[in-house]
């Protein structure tokens, strides 16, 4: 038997193809190519299946002993159950968890002076005699050590589950009863390098804090005869009638039809808001929470712009600006992944220099040539001074609001030229909820 978990087919091409995307990505991240395929496809179906069981060992092949401990460890350790919380049913966080703890067990068995544990060294059934030689005192040492090992590796694995969850509930929304077609399973390498990243880590944290910002997003919409339903109303327009109004007698249906009291669909059309254009000040005064905190409104405001279908434009900025980032209302997983590392990786360092970064913004939004009005809006802490006539002269070239969050500070020539002003006195989950509103 090629496993040595019950209940699976491991000749199956669908359970082939998830022990190979664990495979693949071991192999670019750590350029390992000697692990087996059925160990792989074990480590997922452990992680994702609600009642894995294990086969007896006497229908195990014969040199597949360390691999039978693995999988019975990873069964029954208390710190793989509170992992497996995180991956029942969960496509993507089995094969990211299965990736990292695979690289965590070679890890460990390299650290202990054993390279040779993944090698595959034979396919023959050992027999009942072989099966009782195992069992002596050398055998049972081997298995304590092998335990120990996993049980290493599940821990160090455990530490980054949380935030793995954060990334998948980051990219595919948080909004409950909301199906998706996004598939992260192409970026597990992208997220495993994200999550080692403290920064996102901490950002992560404080989102996860924030309430829920779909409940604070705003859609212009108006009543249309062939739009999206939005509910139920009271009227006459035969085209929306719900269907169980035929149900009726006809004179009975006529009647409600005079007196305007046909149940019908409410149906509605969403109208293009205009993008979020979000420029941050990552200069050196920017440091520690500072930046944390404007790199998590970043993502708050990113997530607005996703549920009101608006694009996202984000530059950082310092004496100079920085390269803008855009990204769709209908964003692929590995273009969201790309935003988030892009934000993580920013460091703070620098000069200010408010007012290019202004007038650069205003020349982004004359290119983008939207006909909905446009905001910017600026995080900072400068008090530098601001060229106040030119850059309010750009504002309204281009018909666009300025927003101005300022950080534990206060700027007149920003509150003079800004639509609205938030001062930031306390950098809480709930300031960046304000900013959201807004």
């Amino acid at each position: 038997m090629p496993g040595v978990l019950k209940h699976i087919d491991y000749q199956d091409p669908f359970t082939r193809y998830k022990g190979q995307k664990i495979l693949d990505n071991i192999k670019k991240l750590k350029n390992r190519g000697d692990i087996s395929l059925d160990l792989a496809i074990d480590v997922y179906y452990s992680l994702y299946l609600p009642f894995p069981s294990l086969n007896d060992m006497s229908q195990v092949s014969m040199g597949a002993e360390k691999h039978y401990r693995m999988i019975k460890t990873m069964l029954t350790d208390e710190d793989a159950r509170k992992l497996r919380l995180y991956t029942v049913a969960d496509s993507f966080t089995s094969i990211t968890l299965g990736t990292l703890f695979l690289m965590n067990i070679v890890e460990e068995f390299e650290n202990n002076g054993d390279r040779m544990f993944l090698q595959d060294r034979g396919r023959n059934k050992s027999s009942g005699k072989d099966q009782n030689k195992d069992t002596g005192e050398g055998d049972k040492n081997e298995g304590r050590n092998v335990e120990s090992l996993v049980k290493r590796a599940i821990k160090k694995t455990l530490e980054s589950a949380e935030t793995i969850k954060d990334v998948e509930h980051f990219v595919y929304g948080y909004k409950a009863g909301v199906g998706h077609v996004l598939n992260l399973e192409d970026d597990v390498v992208s997220v495993i390098k994200l999550v080692k990243n403290t920064d996102i880590r901490n950002i992560l944290a404080i989102l996860a804090k924030v309430p829920d910002v779909t409940a604070v997003t705003k859609k212009r919409k108006i009543p249309y005869q062939r739009g999206e339903i939005e509910g139920y109303t009271r009227g006459s327009d035969i085209e929306r009638i719900v269907y169980t109004e035929f149900a009726y007698p006809q004179l009975y249906l006529y009647i409600k039809l005079a007196d305007d009291n046909l149940l019908l669909f409410e149906k509605a059309i969403y109208m293009n808001i205009g993008p979020i254009y979000l420029l941050v000040d990552k200069s050196g005064s920017m440091d520690g929470n500072k930046i944390l905190w404007a790199k998590a409104t970043a993502l708050a405001l990113f997530m607005k712009s996703r549920a009101e279908r608006r694009f996202f434009y984000i530059r950082f900025f310092d004496s100079e600006p920085y390269e803008l980032f855009k990204v769709g209302p209908s964003a692929r997983p590995s273009e969201v992944m790309k935003l988030v590392e892009y934000i993580a990786m920013v460091k703070n360092g620098g000069g200010t220099d408010i007012s290019k970064a202004l007038i650069t913004a205003c020349n982004d939004i004359a290119k983008l040539r939207s006909r909905e009005l446009n905001e910017v809006i600026l995080i900072t802490d400068g008090e530098d001074r601001i060229a106040r006539s030119l850059v309010k002269k750009a504002l309204q070239h281009t018909k666009t609001r300025l927003i101005t969050v300022m950080i534990m500070g206060e700027n007149e020539d920003l509150r003079n030229i800004s639509s609205d002003y938030f001062k930031v006195v306390k950098l809480s989950e709930k300031e960046i909820l304000s900013v959201v509103k807004a």
